[in-house]
This record gives structure tokens, C-alpha cells and sequence, in this order.
């Protein structure tokens, strides 16, 4: 079970060194704990640091508020190691009506002084990732997975050009890696930024650049693609309202 767990996290890809067994963390109103293994993919040992947030990343881990306690929050991974690491929910008065949102992060330091004629010749540096947690309530109207239902896009002009509004009707988080406008057989993306969400009952602006007013026309076509409770991307076309 190791081995095949091991091999599995390793298939996810590694642009950190940490791989964790999840994309994204689920609390369903009543469940306490979670628990998610994490892998470390370096060829060398790591210190992590783990805790939970709002999101910000300039805020210092002993300032969190957040109703979540990751333990340990402090540990050693050898390289190839799994670790588990468990997630409590310390109770809070969430909102009822809609998700809410918070975020795990996984600080890793390197070791300071590299010994190995590999790692010598290595610059490495602390790297933190941040990982979603959604605390979603039991009273919840419609189901996630119907949430891209409850979606609509309209161009809005700006002193830039063009934005894209999405206005989300659904009691759910939506979370995009990708959105392009497709209009006379050109694809005009949304500015990437990192953090493509639009939450519950609101709307958000994406930027489109380059897009000219005779680039657009009055109806365009949306192509956006979200990401699901399984971290899976799927593309959904939409029509962009004038």
C-alpha cells in the first residue's frame, strides 16, 4: 500500500517539492478531521511548516485566525517520504448559507548547509504552497458539481479595454484555471492571476488584455475551465452577454 501510494502521489507532478495525496480539503458541516499524506518529492531532507489561513501570503503563521489546526505543525521528511499530516476543524460561526474558504499552507526549508557534491552545487529555497480547504455547510441549496450551472459572463468595458464579469449564483466556490472569450476564431484569455475564484452569490471581474472594441463582437462565446472536488479540469462553454 506504501509503494503504490508513493507512486501514485509522485504521478501528480511536482512543481514543489511536498506532493500532497489531494488538490483541496472538504469539511462537510459535522466532520472533524481530515488527514492528507504528503510526499517529498526533493532529493534531499526538508523542515515543513504547516498551518492554516485566509489566504494571505504575507501573513505570519502565529497571526492565523482560521478555524483550522494542521498537526504537525512542525516536522522533518526525508527524501521519498510519506508523512501524514491531520486537519482539524476547531469549530467557528461560519456562514450557513454559502462555502466558506480558508487555505493550507506547506512551508518547506531546505537544509542550510548541503553536504552532497548534488546539492552543493544547488541554490535552494524555501518554497510555500497553498492548498484550498472548503468548509461547506449541511443547510447548502444545490450540489457542487451543479454549481457551473448558476454561471453567467457579460463583457463590461473599461478604460483598459475589456473585462469579463462572472457572476456566480451558487452557494459554491467556483475555481477556474482557465477562461478565454473565443471570438472570430481568435481565443482572447483572461488574465491569469493566483487566485481565479469567484465566490458564492457575487460577482468578479477577469481582465482580458489585448482586446481591441472592434475585436469583440455584441455576444461572444466563453470557454471556461473549472476545477471539481476531484481537482479534475472541466471545460464548459458559456455565452458572454453584452
Amino acid at each position: 500500500m506504501g509503494c503504490a501510494l508513493l507512486l501514485a502521489l509522485a504521478s501528480i507532478g511536482a512543481q514543489a517539492g511536498i506532493i500532497a495525496s489531494a488538490t483541496r480539503v472538504i469539511f462537510h458541516e459535522g466532520e472533524t478531521e481530515k488527514t492528507l499524506m504528503l510526499l517529498n518529492t526533493n532529493g534531499y531532507p526538508i523542515v515543513a511548516q504547516t498551518w492554516v489561513d485566509n489566504g494571505d501570503v504575507n501573513a505570519a503563521p502565529e497571526l492565523s485566525r482560521a478555524p483550522f489546526v494542521a498537526l504537525p505543525s512542525v516536522f522533518a521528511l526525508q527524501p521519498s517520504a510519506l508523512k501524514g499530516l491531520r486537519i482539524l476543524f476547531a469549530g467557528a460561526n461560519l456562514p450557513a448559507d454559502r462555502e466558506s474558504v480558508f487555505w493550507l499552507n506547506l512551508y518547506e526549508i531546505p537544509p542550510t548547509r548541503p553536504t552532497t557534491p548534488p546539492l552543493a552545487s544547488r541554490v535552494t529555497l524555501a518554497m510555500n504552497t497553498q492548498m484550498k480547504i472548503f468548509y461547506r455547510p449541511r443547510a447548502l441549496k444545490g450540489k457542487a458539481e451543479n454549481a457551473a450551472e448558476a454561471v453567467s459572463f457579460t463583457l463590461q468595458k473599461s478604460p483598459d479595454g475589456y473585462l469579463l464579469r462572472c457572476q456566480n449564483r451558487s452557494a459554491f466556490y467556483l475555481s477556474f484555471a482557465r477562461i478565454a472569450v473565443h471570438a472570430d476564431r481568435r481565443d482572447y484569455p483572461v488574465r491569469q492571476e493566483s487566485d481565479m475564484m469567484t465566490a458564492p452569490f457575487s460577482s468578479r471581474d477577469y481582465h482580458l488584455d489585448g482586446v481591441s472594441a472592434s475585436a469583440l463582437p455584441s455576444r461572444a462565446t466563453v470557454q471556461a475551465t473549472l476545477i471539481n472536488d476531484q481537482g479534475q479540469q472541466i471545460v464548459k462553454p458559456y455565452t458572454a452577454n453584452p
